[in-house]
């Protein structure tokens, strides 16, 4: 004999089975996560800029004057990059800028719009100008955003200049005070136009080293480190302060010249840099070719943007 449930008793048996599902079987169900929220916070974003950067692996032009009038070749350049972070719990970002102010620019311009990348490359030197058109180098870069209710932030101004020394610590420019530098063990000139400024110092003996002074006076500067690199090359150990030493690989499957291999934000202060030759086995050579010291922020604001 079938037995039938009144209407009312079938439904708080439906119920009661409801409510026993697990809370986990209904996660699924949830609404995603709105990508683009539009709660108004009243605040603006978080926007930090961090230290501008070298790009290890990247190999600096050689020396060379910036005109056909200018003297001696004593002006690099090289890429540096400006790297950012940024937030909006509330309300979310809609993107990153990119501008950049100056003579090359004709003013101010945009770059690049709505980004989400946290980084951008540009032209750097350690040109000042002495040779006349040093404008064309006095360009600034920073970066903007907003959140997704039309709250703006930017960052300060970061500039283009670095400062560079030889395997011996000398500003070519004349225009830096040289690096104080020491030796232990044994280190020879080498000479090629593949170097930069045409000499570098290299040793093959284990334990031998350099070790140089460097000043820093804004926050955020980074220091690179510069080299040959070849087949017969071998381990760079890199101490910052007595420090525990980084360990960097100079050799290359063919010859590479003016490589930044390794570099590293400093604080205020006067630094104690030292390489030391690791003294690898079966190829043991290691060479110095240059040091550069970016200028820190400029703690500027940015210029008045075109209008729309």
């Amino acid at each position: 004999m079938r037995i039938s449930l009144p209407s009312f008793t079938a439904g708080a048996l439906a119920a009661t089975l409801m409510v026993a599902v697990p809370a986990t079987a209904l996660v699924g169900l949830a609404a995603a996560p709105d990508p683009h929220p539009n709660t108004y916070d009243g605040a603006s974003p978080s926007l930090n800029m961090r230290p501008v950067e070298f790009v290890v692996g990247d190999s600096i032009n050689a020396a060379e004057p910036p005109g056909e009038f200018c003297g001696p070749a004593i002006w690099n350049a090289a890429t540096l990059k400006m790297k950012w972070s940024g937030s909006d719990a509330i309300s979310g970002l809609a993107g990153y800028d990119v501008w950049a102010a100056g003579p090359s620019y004709g003013g101010v311009e945009k770059l690049v719009e709505g980004t989400s990348a946290t980084s951008y490359g540009y032209d750097g030197t350690n040109y000042t100008g002495d040779c006349g058109g040093g404008s064309e180098v006095d360009n600034h870069y920073w970066v903007g955003t907003k959140d997704n209710r039309g709250n703006t932030a930017t960052t300060n101004q970061v500039g283009q200049h670095f400062d560079v020394w030889t395997e011996n610590g000398i500003d070519v420019t004349g225009e830096e005070a040289g690096l104080p530098m020491t030796r232990t063990g044994t280190w020879t000139v080498a000479s090629c136009a593949c170097f930069n400024h045409g000499k570098t110092l290299y040793s093959t003996a284990k334990g031998a080293s350099l070790t140089y002074k460097v000043t820093t006076t804004n926050p955020g500067q980074v220091l690179a480190l510069v080299v040959a690199k070849n087949t017969n090359r071998g381990t760079v150990n890199i101490s910052v302060d007595g420090g525990t030493a980084t360990a960097v690989n100079t050799y290359a499957s063919a010859p590479k010249h003016r490589v930044i291999v390794w570099q590293k934000a400093l604080g205020v202060g006067t630094h104690t840099v030292k390489l030391t030759n690791a003294g690898t086995a079966g190829h043991p050579r290691v060479y110095v070719d240059t040091l550069m010291l970016t200028s820190g922020p400029t703690n500027q604001s940015p210029p008045d943007l075109p209008e729309d």
